[in-house]
């Protein structure tokens, strides 16, 4: 339990970046950059983050400049690569959330920039409210490619004016029968548990290591400054630690509730951590996966054999004289 609130507590750490009202995330819209006028000389790229989060420039001996939606200094960064942001912008404010939903009270714009460093890498990355849809109810398509709106984004590159175009998607969500790996791996426990307690809770261990693996996958798969904090990871790690203890030959012996409450500690820890990403098992986005069928096959599988395991717990702890098999 302890490893359990540890683990929450850690969920509302995210790095930092530009704009962090909003965060990367398992969604249904994509926003998609489909021309560059004129054409970006070498050493700049810009691209899209998080499906519809950030929009991120990269540049390398060459300045470029991002004014704000009133046409006021933003965001720059010059040759030698220092980003620099202005406070005084209004923009500033503004993308501090995704909606735009900010208290002007205190705010007072400044006819001066107030240019703040903060990073020294040449690398910028921002929300933009122009690419994505500002509600969070679900925007409606207006053609069949699943358009909802096109955005232009100005940009100045060596003092040269740049508009970066695109359009934004709403696309299908993925099939419900991804849950039926969640079934399959449910009945597979349930046979386990009852025929082969070792080779049940061996399957408990592995199903976690894959976790690990997918979680690091989605991780490593964002850009540093978009990573949010790696849920699935954590929550994987206790759970293949507190599974693996059940395995070690002194809880086997001396002490099969003890192994048997080991156990079910790791199914539910699988089940918190497929439960706090369960949107990525139908979300047409999954954060940093280029495969997503990843995280839409193994989250039901940690759903499936977590509440197993749970189940078999309470019983077996419940009912301690029941016969087991080794």
């Amino acid at each position: 339990m302890r490893i359990l609130l540890g683990l929450v507590s850690l969920m509302p750490l995210a790095p930092a970046h530009i704009g962090s009202g909003d965060a990367v995330q398992p969604r249904d819209t994509v926003s998609v950059i489909e021309s560059v006028v004129p054409a970006l000389p070498a050493g700049v790229s810009i691209s899209v983050v998080g499906s519809d989060t950030f929009i991120r420039v990269e540049t390398v001996g060459v300045s470029v400049e991002v004014p704000g939606y009133e046409g006021e200094p933003y965001l720059k960064i010059d040759a030698s690569g220092v980003v620099q942001i202005n406070d005084g912008s209004v923009t500033t404010l503004l993308n501090s959330e995704r909606y735009g939903n900010v208290d002007y009270s205190s705010f007072e714009a400044s006819p001066t920039p107030i240019w703040r460093t903060i990073a020294t890498n040449g690398i910028a990355m921002w929300h933009d409210h122009r690419s994505h849809w500002m509600s969070p109810l679900k925007p409606a398509a207006i053609d069949d490619k699943g358009t909802v709106h096109s955005f232009a984004i100005p940009i100045v590159v060596n003092g040269e004016n740049v508009t970066v175009s695109g359009t934004l998607y709403i696309r299908e969500k993925a099939s419900v029968a991804w849950w039926l790996f969640g079934l399959g791996a449910l009945l597979l426990a349930v046979g386990l548990s009852i025929a082969q307690r070792k080779g049940f809770f061996a399957v408990v261990a592995v199903v976690s290591l894959v976790g690990i693996i997918v979680g690091a996958l989605e991780y490593y798969g964002l850009p540093h400054g978009a990573r949010i904090t790696p849920v699935l990871v954590l929550f994987s790690v206790a759970a293949c630690a507190i599974a693996s203890a059940s395995l070690l030959p002194r809880f086997q012996k001396n002490g099969a509730l003890v192994a048997v409450s080991l156990n079910a500690g790791a199914g539910a820890t699988l089940i918190v951590a497929a439960w706090l990403c369960i949107d990525q098992v139908r979300a047409a986005y999954v954060p940093g996966l280029d495969q997503p069928w990843l995280a839409r096959v193994w989250i039901p599988v940690m759903f499936g054999v977590g509440f197993v395991s749970v189940i078999d717990g309470v019983i077996r702890i419940a009912f301690p004289n029941q016969p087991q098999k080794a």
